[in-house]
């Protein structure tokens, strides 16, 4: 269940020099201007807007924007422009942006860790690999003679690649396939190998 919605928080109030419309009392009126942003698990994302409420500081009356004279309407579309949006509510962005990265220079990390490790492939080896789309799968090395690596795959395969885990206890193949280095650089370079573990 995702938690979502929109909140508020006070940004400024002004005095200004409005009348109140219900006491009549001149220089009593307080502008307040909160901004609106959405949240999801109660964590900022981004501001979708700023709303505000006259307040008579006499007669205690609170008015909301459609409410308002239109001289107080002005008043808050003064104020609302002076009002500076707060850089914590884009915090979910930020969040996300910091993630993204995170996620990019890991996979990179791995790629490059990969593409080392095809020429010195040993016993045992694990090879998490792509089949095609929506199935992976996992390989062991069990030989390498030369330039030939000699394997075995996983009798199962998973149709999520956070499910790749989950076949390491599962059986394998007994009947070997050969392969050359070159035939994993080869599928290395259309990413078909996810990653290697050595134990």
């Amino acid at each position: 269940m995702i938690i979502y919605g929109t909140k508020a928080t006070h940004r400024k109030t002004d005095f200004i020099a409005d009348a109140c419309p219900a006491c009549g009392t001149g220089n009593v009126m307080q502008m307040n201007v909160f901004q609106r942003y959405a949240h999801v698990y109660w964590i900022p994302f981004f501001p979708i807007g700023k709303t505000g409420v006259s307040q008579c500081t006499n007669c205690q009356q609170v008015l909301k924007f459609d409410q308002m004279t239109p001289s107080l309407k002005m008043s808050y579309y003064n104020i609302k422009k002076h009002t500076a949006i707060p850089v914590w509510t884009f915090s979910g962005v930020f969040i996300i942006a910091l993630i993204a990265v995170g996620v990019t220079i890991s996979s990179r990390q791995t790629a490059k860790k990969v593409s080392n490790m095809i020429t010195s492939l040993k016993k045992d080896d694990i090879l998490q690999v792509k089949l095609k789309d929506n199935a992976y799968t996992l390989i062991k090395v069990n030989r390498v003679v030369g330039d030939s690596i000699y394997c075995v795959t996983n009798k199962y395969q998973t149709n999520l690649e956070s499910g790749i885990d989950d076949l390491k206890s599962k059986e394998f193949e007994t009947e070997e396939d050969g392969m050359s280095i070159a035939d994993l650089k080869a599928m290395d370079k259309k990413e078909q190998i996810l990653d290697i573990e050595r134990n």
